[in-house]
């Protein structure tokens, strides 16, 4: 049926995709969920675009157990921390009372609602708090995932308007950005959406946010939304000059506090669908200094020779050379 219809199915992919299912079965079986204990009505909150430390109580919380791992899941009144949506990893930190300092690992969202997961639960969860956003993490974060969005806009600009983002990943340390093309990406594309996205960096864009607007009024700004993604009546939309889409992340209030962006790969996932992988900023410093240290000792084994591809394609040479040499001997 599907040749048919002139389509195929990549088994290998199946099968990675269905042991990847398998796994998250396995490990959903074995959580062990208590039940709520609840201090007070009410709904969380979120302040995170506006603040990353504010007052806050906590309205319940309850045990997970978890491959012998004993977590607890605390909600709150008011939150900054950002739980993981949108391809974006969830906010970490610190709850702060007169009485203790609770480490809060990570933030998920369940039934739309953020969940702040720590290892340990406050002796007076009835104290107030101050909810503080790990702050490092979440500009790097925001660094990230304003990168991908001058990506996107750069990837439509090179390759054409069929580009779509499928999907993302954006942490501290890198981004990943899946979209769907029909080839791969040449190097001199790549080089040119580098270019793009980092004169856009330096161009320092001011970030421009729409919160809580119409659908349709998002529609008329020219947003982007996410392909298969459901929004409600009223979306939140970020943009960079002429990147516009819809969003919920957090990000930078500027381009400029980006840095730069390197690509350090480009692959396929699917068919049809292109993955890209990118450092920023301090990661983008931190992988020129160990580009920089190769070269010189690439150099130091090649007598400091001002010109090391030459250097090397003489090496390769000679040494075929030689091989031909004993191959013929023998």
């Amino acid at each position: 049926m599907l040749r048919e219809n002139g389509m195929s199915v990549n088994l290998d992919e199946f099968n990675a995709e269905m042991q990847k299912q398998k796994a998250r079965a396995r490990n959903a079986a074995t959580i062990e969920t208590g039940d709520w204990v609840v201090l007070r009505e009410g709904v969380t909150r979120f302040v995170g675009y506006d603040y990353t430390e504010h007052e806050a109580s906590i309205l319940r919380y309850r045990q997970i157990k978890q491959k012998n791992q004993t977590l607890y899941q605390i909600v709150l009144d008011v939150t900054p921390f950002y739980a993981e949506s949108g391809g974006q990893v969830g906010d970490t930190g610190v709850l702060v009372s007169e009485y203790e300092t609770i480490e809060i690992i990570d933030t998920k969202k369940e039934n739309n609602l953020p969940v702040h997961i720590a290892n340990n639960l406050p002796e007076y969860p009835n104290a107030p708090m101050m909810a503080c956003v790990d702050t490092d993490k979440r500009a790097a974060c925001a660094a990230n995932h304003s990168a991908t969005h001058l990506l996107d806009q750069a990837l439509r600009e090179v390759l054409g308007d069929h580009v779509e983002q499928k999907g993302s990943l954006v942490t501290p340390h890198s981004l990943r950005f899946d979209f769907s093309h029909f080839q791969k990406v040449t190097d001199k594309e790549i080089r040119e959406v580098e270019h793009l996205v980092n004169a856009r960096i330096r161009a320092n864009i001011s970030l421009t946010e729409y919160r809580n607007i119409p659908i349709a009024q998002a529609k008329e700004l020219g947003a982007i939304a996410l392909f298969g993604e459901k929004y409600g009546d009223e979306v939140r939309v970020v943009q960079f000059d002429s990147s516009v889409e819809f969003c919920g992340g957090t990000h930078v209030a500027a381009t400029g506090s980006i840095g730069m962006m390197k690509i350090t790969s480009e692959s396929s996932v699917a068919a049809g669908v292109r993955r890209i992988e990118a450092f920023t900023g301090e990661s983008v410093e931190n992988l020129l200094d160990t580009v920089q240290d190769t070269l010189s000792e690439l150099k130091s084994l090649f007598n400091n020779t001002p010109d090391l591809s030459i250097a090397i394609r003489r090496y390769i040479e000679e040494n075929a050379g030689l091989k031909k040499q004993v191959a013929d001997f023998v």
